[in-house]
């Protein structure tokens, strides 16, 4: 089988899992209060550039829920791209983890919230009053759902008009090192630097078990983060595997490796599809995401050909392809291959 579903199917890193082994045979302290979470603490510290609390959490939907609660009250809207993970795909959890906010989805360019879209929304809101809902935060996809990355200044632009509305930022960074990788910027400079003031920052697509982090640069919204997450029932007493995971994962830079990998072989891949007439790539290829429109036919050859995918469930006849870092050479070959019997 070659697969090309999701990159949370992908392996761990093997120095994570060797960590975690040897972090197993020694006793500590619960809840955080062990060596190394502070380990960990100092090393996102630096890794960042600057001061932040961390929260370590196990499910991106928890850190995003997380975040947005803290950033938004329960009479609160949060402006968000129309195929944002938090608008589709998370059952409602940024609402009941911030006692009601609202969602306020916006159509975007090739997945990308523009400002003028932004300006023209928040300006249409605020006409009524205490009967509606407050305009709060602006939660943009760091890479976002559809493989396209936001460049440095369109952050900060989008942040600009955030704080003239007196609006917080919140970065969905599920596949942060994929937007770094392209970018070939520091984490610094697209998040606290652009005027981000809240991260979700995720590991686990890029060679984690199961790790994702809060990391919060608006020093604002330190007080009480620690509640919010011992509330929701996110507190681990045995936070340090979590910390293990993310201490392999900055060390020796292996996060911007894997995702320079994932990125480099999505390359690859894109040469090969471009060169079928049947494909037609639809949104630009920025990350280790690609979104093709394939006739029935050609998806049919795929699956008989052992080829996973995902069948993107907004686009009629669009399959989603996501490149692992640890996808295999030899399997870009037989994607070739696979195509060219097609074509025969």
């Amino acid at each position: 089988m070659i697969n090309l579903r999701s990159d949370n199917e992908s392996k761990v890193f093997p120095e994570i899992l060797d960590y975690m082994s040897k972090v197993n045979n020694e006793i500590s302290k619960a809840y955080g209060e062990d060596k190394i979470t502070k380990k960990a603490k100092s090393l996102i510290t630096d890794f960042f550039e600057t001061e932040v609390e961390v929260l370590f959490l196990v499910s991106g939907t928890a850190a995003n829920s997380i975040s947005l609660s803290a950033i938004c009250p329960p009479f609160g809207s949060i402006f968000c791209s129309d195929n944002a993970h938090i608008n589709l795909d998370e059952c409602g959890a940024p609402e009941f983890y911030s006692g009601g906010a609202k969602l306020i989805p916006i159509k975007t360019i090739n997945g990308l919230l523009s400002v003028n879209s932004l300006n023209t929304k928040i300006k249409n809101m605020g006409t009524h009053g205490v009967h509606e809902m407050l305009p709060s935060a602006i939660s943009i996809t760091q890479t976002s759902e559809l493989g396209t990355v936001y460049s440095p200044d369109h952050i900060k632009n989008i942040s600009s008009l955030a704080k003239k509305n007196n609006l917080k930022i919140h970065m969905d960074g599920a596949r942060f090192a994929n937007a770094c990788a392209f970018l070939k910027c520091t984490p610094a400079e697209i998040t606290w630097k652009s005027g981000v003031d809240i991260l979700s920052l995720g590991a686990t697509k890029n060679g984690a078990l199961s790790c994702e982090l809060v990391v919060v640069f608006n020093k604002k919204l330190f007080a009480h983060i620690d509640r919010r997450q011992k509330r929701s029932g996110h507190l681990l007493s045995k936070q340090k595997f979590i910390a293990a995971q993310i201490i392999k994962w900055i060390e020796n830079d292996r996060w911007l490796q894997a995702a320079n990998e994932a990125n480099n072989k999505t390359r690859k891949i894109i040469t090969i599809l471009k060169n079928n007439k049947k494909i037609n790539i639809i949104y630009p290829v920025e990350s280790n995401m690609i979104f093709a429109e394939i006739p029935l036919d050609l998806e049919l050859h795929l699956k008989k050909n052992n080829l996973e995918f995902y069948n993107w469930p907004s686009k009629k006849n669009t399959l989603r392809f996501v490149i692992s870092w640890n996808f295999k050479d030899q399997d870009i070959d037989l994607i070739k291959n696979i195509l060219k019997k097609n074509l025969v």
